[in-house]
């Protein structure tokens, strides 16, 4: 069976994929190819994990001016005639997507050519990619229950699958003597935490600031400014600019302060890990309600960025500087008894 598995443009939504093809090669399934944006990151992570791979040069539109919609349309075209090629020679039986701007060209083709088509939802509410498609496509995965309503025209064609996750994530804890916070803006880092953080735990009052360390990812952008600012306020800390060791860091930090990408909110619910989310407040909004279903069961306080200073993150900093606050937020997550996800997807993979 030959499989195509179209994802990248951020790590949120190649890490998904990437766990589907392994679980495909473990199971002698069939031959996987992946299509992937051009993006360096995203071709450093296959590489790395010995997938077989090709890029197309589409790029999100990014601004209105005549230049860049000149070269957004050029790299479509590009992209459409690369997928028709593409499709023609792989001969696959199965393409499934999972969102973003590289996923659009060839699963519209494949889906018009009557070649099995799934497309793999990670958010609440569903990217404009993949609301486009779902009218086309076989089957739409979701990992949320909550995505149901925003795609409720195509109802008959939504499974529930959860998100794929990397195998290394495990429920299990580090203990330490100190508590250690995790700070993750995604795979890119997020300008906003790698400012607003420091600051709020340089206010922090000197003995107090002997009981925490700090992890943070902060993206390959700020950095050096991250570290100077931790040094600075002469606070014990670790800072990578990309880790793809996440799931160690999760096991040995008491709790975390986050974007609320899909991925990082399907990691934290799968842990129950208590979390601090400050969604990124432009991207339509989605990111809130990824956060609101944390929040909404008990293991996340949600925080708005337009409205947060460093004062209110401290405050909430040190109201989670209490193991017994901690425990109580874990608990309140139910144990999740669902199939895995990628039992799911590959079900609907291989059935006729």
């Amino acid at each position: 069976m030959r499989i195509l598995i179209v994802a990248g443009g951020t790590c949120g939504h190649l890490f998904p994929a990437i766990r589907l093809s392994e679980e495909i090669g473990l199971r002698h399934i069939g031959e996987v190819l992946f299509v992937t944006s051009s993006r360096i990151q995203d071709r450093t992570i296959l590489r790395q994990k010995n997938l077989a791979f090709t890029t197309f040069p589409i790029i999100p539109l990014q601004s209105k001016n005549i230049f860049s919609i000149l070269n957004f349309v050029l790299r479509l075209g590009v992209t459409f005639l690369r997928s028709l090629l593409l499709l023609l020679c792989f001969r696959q039986e199965v393409v499934i997507g999972f969102g973003g701007y590289i996923s659009g060209p060839i699963l519209l083709l494949a889906s018009l050519s009557k070649t099995k088509t799934i497309i793999h939802e990670q958010n609440i509410y569903p990217g404009k990619t993949n609301r486009i498609l779902a009218r086309f496509v076989d089957k739409v995965a979701v990992t949320f229950p909550e995505t149901k309503k925003y795609l409720n025209r195509y109802e008959s064609k939504i499974i529930i699958s959860g998100i794929p996750l990397r195998k290394e994530f495990k429920r299990e804890s580090i203990k330490r003597d100190i508590f250690s916070v995790l700070i993750v803006g995604g795979s890119q880092g997020a300008s906003a935490l790698n400012r607003l953080v420091p600051e709020a735990a340089g206010l922090i009052n000197s003995e107090r600031k002997k009981e925490f360390e700090v992890i943070h990812i902060s993206g390959h952008r700020d950095r050096d400014e991250v570290i100077k600012a931790y040094r600075d306020k002469d606070i014990k800390s670790e800072v990578f600019s990309f880790t793809d060791e996440i799931p160690k860091f999760y096991n040995a930090c008491d709790f975390v302060i986050s974007r609320a990408g899909a991925a990082t909110v399907s990691e934290l619910l799968f842990l129950g890990k208590p979390s601090i989310l400050i969604p990124y407040p432009y991207a339509g909004g989605h990111q809130r309600l990824n956060a609101a279903v944390l929040r909404d069961r008990g293991i996340a306080v949600l925080l708005e960025e337009e409205t947060l200073t460093a004062e209110i993150l401290r405050d909430t900093v040190i109201k989670f500087m209490n193991k017994d606050i901690l425990v109580e937020m874990s608990g309140k997550l139910k144990e999740d008894t669902v199939m895995d996800p990628c039992d799911i997807l590959i079900k609907e993979i291989v059935s006729g």
